[in-house]
């Protein structure tokens, strides 16, 4: 079934199986809540979008390739490839070999042809393709539907947390798997769909050097990059906003720096040191229960009472660790202990240095007790070629699917930052390390029904009959961000990151909630759907960076990319390189736009 937008002027056809109703009497139950807060209903009436003919990545714990908010209304699957990642630890040179299927395979097993072995068994990657990009149409009037209905899916099953057995589901073993391959297989295949491409690690906390100089920082920079047209990469800030899970400050060679923590309880903790490469330090751990292991220098480990700490030296951490940065990474791991102990820092040169010491575990199990300083974001997050995504409360109260009224107001009101929203700065100093934020605190989205998740019914919606669940954190505003994105490339497909990043910068809603803007916590607000689309269309194709006006840096990106294809701005007589006409056009459109 077709249906058009037409009462909105818009004459495109949707290939959806419900009608596309925009901001109707029941707005305010489900995703629907999300779309009319970020506008994104509106947006959808007056600029005939949908994500159709983009693709969104999506680096996640799997998916219900089987669900149907993806597949199409005449029974076709929406993925063109799926990623199978099981099994792995990082980039080890005995991983087994990725599976993939693709769009055939998939197509071929919904009708009953030859099985394929990929699932979300933890249900978090289900709910991050809904929330960006579910059709909704488990229901006629498709209110769970996503931000971009229409848009093709590449799915990789990156990382599992693990999943217990139940209900005739096999357990599911925690794995990493390596995301330099994952980003290279994905390189392959936006290439090869020639579609403009919005992609999302939907992982991540604290771990790493958190400056943009980690291998994985480096490959999204190469995969995606600032200014490759039609490739954007989205991150979620993180879910560590406001826990003492950050320490820092200077030390010296004449004295201790000491950082007090509480062990709450025994369980395996894991906590890093990022410090000044130029004054090497070393290090002590100790525990009010007598135990002190240290001091470890430069290069040196040691491994006594449970407490393992090992120090590299610049460049020779390990994988996806290891940094350009020239500072210095000390890993610390312990087993067993709680209760007080301390973390110990003394300069082995003349000369100060400073220090970043991160506890980066959900649950937490340290915290730091003194020199707690601003800074919760991802390493992912701090990847220069990312758009940053913070989280807001979008409700605190629903129905479960038993008919039980639940309340969630312990971590922020409706329309308030959410307790745990991560913020900046990043370890190098940039304050705004947080673009701008979404509604995905308890926002509904796709569930995968033989999920752990699902396990769990005071998470399913009263009317989403097992399909629809509740999802929160930064890891649900990061696809609300993702689906926008799509459309905003729907409308554009040359945009760049660093046009992304400007507009909806720029586009950024400020109210009694954010304060005055920028700020750490928020970025430059929360997201406008509507007012972002406004100001794609309203980009001059000359203007590459997005400032409204032509000018240096804009012949910057065009001097950069001389000679290449871009498939979009630069090459603005898209005549398959960059070259001597687009430097005149650009010269010629030089100043304000119009």
């Amino acid at each position: 079934m077709k249906i058009t937008l037409a009462a909105a002027g818009c004459t495109r056809s949707f290939a959806a199986a419900v009608a596309i109703v925009v901001l109707t009497a029941s707005a305010a139950w489900a995703m629907d809540q999300v779309r009319a807060v970020t506008r994104t209903d509106e947006a959808v009436k007056a600029f005939c979008v949908s994500g159709a003919g983009v693709t969104i990545a999506i680096l996640d714990r799997g998916l219900d390739w089987q669900h149907p908010d993806f597949i199409k209304p005449d029974g076709t699957t929406r993925i063109k490839w799926l990623l199978d990642m099981s099994g792995q630890s990082e980039c080890a040179a005995n991983n087994p070999p990725p599976v993939e299927y693709s769009h055939a395979d998939i197509n071929a097993a919904l009708q009953g042809g030859p099985p394929i072995e990929f699932r979300d068994a933890v249900g978090h990657g289900t709910v991050t393709a809904g929330i960006a990009a579910g059709n909704g149409r488990a229901f006629a009037d498709a209110k769970y539907r996503g931000i971009a209905p229409e848009a093709d899916l590449i799915i990789v099953k990156l990382v599992s947390d693990g999943a217990p057995a139940h209900d005739g589901e096999p357990a599911e073993t925690a794995f990493a798997g390596c995301i330099d391959e994952a980003l290279e297989w994905l390189d392959e295949k936006i290439d090869l769909l020639g579609q403009p491409c919005v992609a999302l690690i939907n992982a991540g906390t604290q771990w790493g050097p958190i400056d943009g100089t980690s291998a994985v920082s480096h490959k999204i920079d190469e995969v995606f990059g600032q200014d490759r047209p039609g490739r954007v990469y989205v991150s979620p800030s993180g879910d560590e906003g406001n826990l003492p899970t950050h320490a820092g400050g200077d030390y010296a060679s004449d004295g201790e720096t000491v950082v007090h923590m509480t062990k709450l309880n025994t369980q395996t903790a894991w906590m890093s040191i990022w410090y000044t490469g130029a004054q090497p330090a070393e290090v002590t751990v100790t525990f009010d229960d007598g135990t002190s292991v240290g001091p470890v220098g430069p290069g040196e480990w040691a491994n006594q009472f449970g407490i393992y700490i090992v120090q590299y030296e610049p460049g020779q951490e390990f994988y996806p660790w290891t940094s350009t940065s020239g500072d210095r990474a000390i890993w610390i791991r312990i087993m067993g202990h709680s209760g007080g102990g301390s973390v110990r820092l003394r300069g082995t040169v003349p000369g100060p240095g400073h220090f970043d010491l991160y506890h980066g575990q959900v649950p937490n199990v340290v915290q730091f007790v003194d020199h707690l300083v601003p800074g919760r974001l991802t390493d992912y997050s701090s990847t220069f070629s990312a758009v940053v995504a913070g989280a807001h409360v979008v409700r605190t109260s629903y129905t479960d699917i038993n008919g039980i009224p639940r309340c969630l107001d312990n971590e922020g009101a409706t329309g308030e930052l959410w307790l745990y929203s991560s913020a900046g700065p990043t370890r190098d100093g940039r304050l705004h390390g947080v673009d701008l934020s979404a509604p995905g605190h308890n926002c509904f989205a796709s569930y995968a029904p033989n999920s752990y998740w699902a396990t769990f019914q005071f998470n399913l919606i009263h009317d989403g009959g097992g399909w629809y669940g509740r999802a929160g954190a930064t890891s649900a505003s990061a696809p609300i961000v993702l689906g926008a994105v799509a459309l905003m490339l729907e409308l554009n497909p040359g945009l760049t990151t660093r046009q992304v990043r400007a507009i909806l910068r720029e586009t950024g809603v400020s109210d009694e909630f954010t304060g005055n803007l920028p700020n750490a916590d928020w970025g430059f607000g929360k997201l406008d759907v509507f007012e972002a689309l406004a100001a794609v269309e309203a980009l001059c194709p000359w203007d590459v960076d997005a400032d409204h006006s032509v000018g240096i840096l804009d012949l910057l990106a065009l001097l950069a990319a001389w000679g290449s294809d871009p498939g979009g701005p630069p090459d603005f007589d898209n005549d398959g390189t960059v070259g001597i006409l687009d430097l005149l056009a650009l010269l010629a459109n030089w100043g304000p736009c119009p």
